[in-house]
């Protein structure tokens, strides 16, 4: 499993596509989004790979990510801009499915913030990052 961190500004295009790059535990913040968002939330239209030279191409890392994504980490109020995400404290070998222990309905488990339902279990070790 390769885990991976939001590094550019951009959110996806009609593909459902987003951007993400270098290895979360070396990796600095992700930038924040320097432009308004508002009637820009197909990214790849300008941070497609050779689409406009002034602006920064999203990585190759960030294919398959929904375009939602983009602002988890790339919002200037995002949580990743403005506190560490807890380190996972446990091995994720035989517990790939987050949400079965973090869903707020086991006593002693930690439940998954509101704002993260909708997320799919593939972007937790985006922010959180696993023990090495």
């Amino acid at each position: 499993m390769r885990f991976v961190r939001f590094v550019s500004a951009a959110a996806v295009g009609g593909l459902g596509l987003v951007l993400a790059t270098a290895a979360h535990a070396q990796a600095a913040k992700p930038p924040a989004v320097s432009h308004t968002v508002e009637g820009r939330a197909q990214c790849l239209m300008c941070h497609k790979t050779g689409v406009m030279e002034a602006v920064p191409d999203a990585p190759a890392s960030h294919v398959d990510r929904p375009n939602e994504a983009c602002l988890w980490c790339h919002a200037a109020d995002a949580a990743i801009q403005t506190k560490e995400a807890k380190a996972i404290t446990h091995s994720l070998e035989g517990k790939a499915q987050c949400m079965m222990c973090h869903s707020g309905k086991l006593e002693g488990m930690p439940a998954a913030p509101e704002d993260h339902s909708d997320r799919d279990v593939k972007y937790c070790t985006l922010c959180h990052t696993p023990p090495a």
